[in-house]
């Protein structure tokens, strides 16, 4: 490594340091934005590598990706992807849209629940958050995608720590996924006030999951992998992407 990059690694386990002592996001972003906005995605991602394979716990450097997202948000949100519709990422980052439109959907119904006394007057509500909570069960075959055929080959191209953060974030969604699902399907036993609490609790960490979660793969995770996968490779890639609808259609998935 050369001393430049040593240099900023320092200053990123100073930034995480400081995380871990209580420091907010905000805190530190604006103490190191010089610091952060010399430094690329790409090198963000082999740092974060470097940072793991000496030990760091990977909640550790999930905060750290949290600090770099709000240094860098507005000018990332301006980045536009110049690839086709078919291509494999922009099917990913279409997903994602879609999600978050299941996600406000939630929301939406979720605070109608939270605004009556009785269960009685939210059957229709209810019904479309069985719904919602199908819709999310049958989006898992989105993470299936990253998981078995784009993160492996990151990780085949040397970046493979940056794949399993978001594969881990992928858990905690999954997590909540679940939460939601036995919620809804067991609402009718238990109390209405602590399926409202439950509700409200689950939503609200989707809320703050899937935003986020998906920011990260649009600016970090997905321009990465169009730097280090060659042009040619991603016909197989989607391909691969294809063969595993099939096989998720198979499993009902």
């Amino acid at each position: 490594m050369s001393e430049m990059s040593e240099k900023k690694k320092k200053m990123l386990k100073k930034i995480i340091m400081q995380l871990h002592a209580g420091a907010t996001p905000q805190e530190v972003k604006e103490r190191f934005r010089q610091v952060l906005e010399s430094i690329s995605s790409l090198e963000i991602a082999k740092i974060e590598q470097e940072l793991l394979t000496e030990g760091l716990p990977r909640e550790e450097v999930q905060k750290l990706c949290d600090v770099h997202m709000a240094v860098f948000r507005e000018q990332l949100e301006k980045q536009k992807l110049d690839i086709p519709l078919e291509h494999p990422i922009s099917i990913l980052m279409e997903e994602h849209k879609i999600m978050l439109q299941i996600e406000e959907k939630l929301s939406t119904i979720a605070n109608k629940v939270q605004q009556v006394s009785d269960i009685s007057y939210v059957s229709e509500e209810i019904h479309h958050l069985e719904h919602i909570a199908k819709d999310f069960v049958d989006s898992e075959k989105h993470y299936l995608r990253e998981e078995n055929v784009l993160f492996p080959n990151l990780e085949k191209r040397g970046i493979t720590e940056p794949p399993s953060v978001m594969w881990m974030e992928h858990n905690q969604i999954r997590e909540k996924k679940k939460q939601l699902s036995h919620l809804i399907e067991n609402y009718n036993t238990i109390g209405f006030q602590d399926f409202k609490k439950k509700l409200g609790e689950t939503v609200e960490a989707l809320n703050n999951l899937l935003p986020s979660h998906f920011f990260k793969e649009n600016s970090i995770l997905f321009p990465t992998a169009l730097r280090v996968i060659a042009n040619e490779e991603w016909k197989d890639i989607r391909r691969e992407f294809d063969e595993l609808d099939i096989a998720a259609l198979h499993l009902h998935i």
